[in-house]
């Protein structure tokens, strides 16, 4: 496979250092979690079950109508992710 240079020159350096810019503009910014918003980690923690039986019962919950829910991007450890979280009607 041959690369071919742009009619601007650009070397693979330049094109790099570019990425690099347009890279660490684009940053996530978490969001703030309005209050009696929780993840099912929290549910699970607070409630003294595992995350799976805490989110099987959320999802029950959720289908009944009897919980709302709204993704948030949150700060997860290193990462910056959507994550859903639940509030009670």
């Amino acid at each position: 496979m041959s690369h071919k240079k742009s009619a601007k020159n650009v070397t693979p350096d330049t094109d790099l250092a570019a990425w690099c810019a347009v890279l660490s503009q684009s940053s996530v910014v978490p969001e703030v979690v309005p209050p009696g918003w929780f993840t099912v980690s929290q549910l699970a923690a607070k409630w003294g079950r595992s995350e799976c039986t805490t989110g099987e019962r959320v999802k029950r919950l959720f289908r009944a109508g009897q919980i709302e829910r709204q993704d948030f991007v949150v700060q997860l450890q290193q990462v910056v992710r959507r994550t859903p979280h639940y509030k009670l009607k």
